[in-house]
């Protein structure tokens, strides 16, 4: 009971007074079916019959703002590999018959006719969906909301225009399908009501694919009769939904949905700008949009969910932003263009130049609307290579795939743009605290994690550490697998065991309260940062387990020995006897340990990475290695959201006398080590590395090159 009023406390502090009262009220109301939107607005009716009175291809549709898809083609066709192009021919094919391509991953049958209430994780359905059922899903009664949420999103609409324009002998049937989804959707789901209501960030992601299409699709594969008066309602009504659940986003939520959500409204009431609503949606949502772009995107560009896939969500709907308000004749938002550009800085500075990836740090949910290339889900050079030629006029990227996005938003003429390719250096984000140590060979880094949170949105990971070999991500985060399947699943995947980092005493750094909640904020401070011609180093420390029964202060060191060694040293700082674990989660490679020295090897295509962690005398600990077990969860990845592979989990445990220190081995190279008190000797071939460890940290660093390692 204390416990509970104490957590309860502590989330109204963490929220505020303002935003604590409103949930309150709100959740009341909505339980009371007082938050209904009313079944008709009052301008809809008139508003879209006067519309559709004018000649529409003069009004609304003039300020669709995306290339024409022959220029689009044209420009593309030869940085487009032509199997991808007949997967996405193949995708947009099967959509025609409900096979709806989800997350940007995998296929589900949803059905033809399409069922828009089938959950696809569970196969049940949310057809008698109420906001009690909507709770009832987090304890996985129902299944996971997301799974019907998909659909609904019209991923199919971005798979089908694309396929249309690269393919042109199938646009009419693509469009006259897609059409003819969008009409039973509307009338499977009327106005306000039902499960594909509940959120208005899912109405506005799926009014935007709608548009996309309509520009890019419909009305040219209809050019003959480009009488599209019966979208008009369905896009008004989206938008008046959308402001009726915009107090929701912006007190009680405040991430990614606020910004969506803005998006939404500014995007509809810049097609409509004669009506009344839509005068006062695109001021509203060009208002809110500015505030999000202050608020959100932190000073050094890291994101407020601290999520890098949250993150590329938040920077497509700028994107959109900008596109929208360039063809309504105005000059985007400068705020916009500030965020941007912080965020190009912070992401390009985390990205994995083989593959585009980025670590697969924080939530992520799968997201991925606007899908304008045929690159992998895990890809960012799509959304960074459009950032950078609307903010810079510069490309980061040489031909390729990722070229597509940016041709859809600024035409193809942004191809002409001068390439200038991120230079890939070590780097530390003081603000949000993330801190990257970069070789020679700019695909191999690590990525520590330190920094005090600064809003209630993160996993409980402080002190987690990524690294990247020769292209590889040889030490992992394991990512969120599903929001709303077993509880089980989704603790592990949130919670602090399953990260690279340590734990005390079975204790999480932070408490998790409700489903995507956290309590009592990590609290972490960075001690050290450098970077030297053959080496890096990067020292830190967290707080979270001082507010708890252990009292304890966690601080890492980790010193980069460019290109192919990592050293870590962990040290947990406190007094009494404590339960410690070290774990280390790998990329899926195949692994042995050997029993000699408990070494953990990954057979990795570019060779053997090594993983060995050693007591402070530098002797071998004894480890276990567990890779897909299920009760309870360990030893899982999860890089798309619904699907989990199992990789090797590395954990050292003692129950002993604080300070206790270990040390950890990561190396692409074979190393033997020697020690002499402090001193450390480390000698991998063709060279020795020299270091101190005292109090946690390292000292007195120095590399000698010599002819032979033995």
């Amino acid at each position: 009971m204390f416990d509970t009023l104490r957590n309860f406390v502590q989330e109204v502090r963490e929220l505020g007074p303002r935003r604590s009262a409103f949930r309150i009220g709100y959740e009341v109301r909505e339980a009371l079916g007082l938050n209904a939107v009313p079944a008709v607005h009052p301008e809809i009716a008139a508003g879209a019959q006067k519309l559709a009175d004018r000649p529409v291809a003069r009004q609304w549709i003039r300020h669709l703002p995306f290339a024409d898809s022959h220029d689009v083609v044209h420009a593309l066709r030869d940085r487009i590999h032509p199997d991808s192009l007949q997967q996405l021919r193949q995708t947009a094919d099967e959509a025609v018959d409900g096979k709806i391509r989800c997350f940007g991953r995998w296929t589900a049958d949803f059905g033809n006719p399409i069922d828009w209430h089938r959950d696809i994780f569970t196969n049940r359905s949310w057809r008698e969906f109420s906001k009690p059922a909507a709770g009832q899903q987090a304890k996985g009664l129902l299944g996971d909301i997301k799974g019907v949420w998909e659909v609904a999103r019209f991923p199919q609409a971005y798979y089908m225009a694309r396929a249309a324009a690269f393919f042109p002998e199938g646009r009419g049937r693509w469009a006259d399908a897609l059409t003819a989804q969008i009409r039973e959707f509307e009338a499977a789901n009327p106005p306000f009501d039902g499960v594909q209501w509940a959120s208005g960030q899912e109405v506005a992601l799926r009014l935007l694919a709608w548009i996309f299409a309509l520009d890019t699709l419909i009305l040219e594969a209809n050019r003959s009769r480009p009488e599209m008066d019966w979208v008009i309602p369905g896009l008004m009504n989206g938008a008046t939904m959308i402001e009726k659940k915009l107090p929701y986003a912006r007190l009680a939520v405040y991430n990614n949905h606020l910004l969506i959500e803005a998006l939404g409204l500014f995007v509809v009431g810049s097609l409509f700008p004669e009506t009344r609503s839509g005068q006062r949606w695109r001021a509203l949502g060009k208002s809110l949009l500015d505030e999000t772009s202050n608020r959100q995107f932190y000073e050094d560009g890291g994101y407020i969910q601290q999520s890098h896939n949250y993150h590329r969500v938040a920077l497509k709907g700028l994107i959109w932003a900008v596109a929208v308000a360039r063809s309504s004749g105005e000059r985007p938002s400068p705020v916009w263009l500030r965020a941007m550009e912080r965020s190009l800085e912070f992401l390009a500075a985390q990205q994995n130049p083989a593959d585009g990836r980025l670590p697969n740090y924080g939530h992520n949910d799968g997201s991925m609307p606007a899908i304008l290339s045929t690159c992998d889900f895990a890809d960012f050079r799509p959304v960074l290579q459009t950032v950078s030629l609307m903010t810079r006029g510069v490309r980061l990227y040489g031909p390729g795939p990722w070229d597509e996005m940016p041709v859809w938003i600024l035409g193809p003429g942004a191809l002409d743009a001068p390439l200038r390719p991120p230079v890939h250096h070590s780097v530390s984000f003081s603000v949000t605290g993330y801190h990257i140590l970069r070789g020679a060979d700019p695909a191999s880094f690590c990525f520590l994690r330190c920094g005090s949170l600064l809003d209630r949105f993160s996993q409980i990971d402080m002190l987690q550490l990524d690294v990247w070999w020769r292209g590889l991500n040889v030490l992992i985060d394991g990512g969120s697998y599903l929001y709303n399947g077993p509880v089980e699943w989704h603790n592990h995947f949130t919670r602090t065991e399953s990260h690279n980092t340590v734990q005390v005493d079975g204790l999480d750094q932070m408490i998790h309260f409700r489903q995507f909640k956290t309590l009592f904020w990590t609290k972490a401070r960075l001690l050290a940062f450098g970077d030297h011609d053959r080496w890096g180093m990067c020292t830190g420390e967290h707080y979270g387990y001082r507010r708890q029964g252990a009292g304890c202060t966690h601080r890492r060191a980790v010193l980069y020995f460019k290109d192919d060694l990592w050293i870590v040293v962990d040290q947990v700082r406190g007094v009494g006897n404590h339960r410690v674990r070290l774990h280390w989660l790998c990329g899926e490679f195949p692994h042995t340990l050997r029993p000699d020295s408990r070494q953990l090897d990954l057979h990795t295509p570019a060779g053997i990475f090594r993983v060995q962690i050693l007591d402070e005398r530098g002797q071998p600990l004894n480890v276990d290695v567990e890779a897909g077990t299920v009760d309870p969860p360990r030893g899982w990845h999860s890089r798309y959201y619904g699907e989990k592979t199992a990789v090797p989990s590395l954990v050292a445990t003692a129950h002993a006398p604080l300070p206790l220190t270990r040390v950890s081995l990561l190396s692409g190279r074979e190393f033997t080590v020697s020690t002499d008190g402090p001193r450390w000797n480390v000698a991998i071939p063709g060279a020795v590395c020299r270091f101190s460890i005292a109090d946690g940290k390292f000292s007195d660093v120095s590399v000698e090159d010599v002819t032979s390692c033995t």
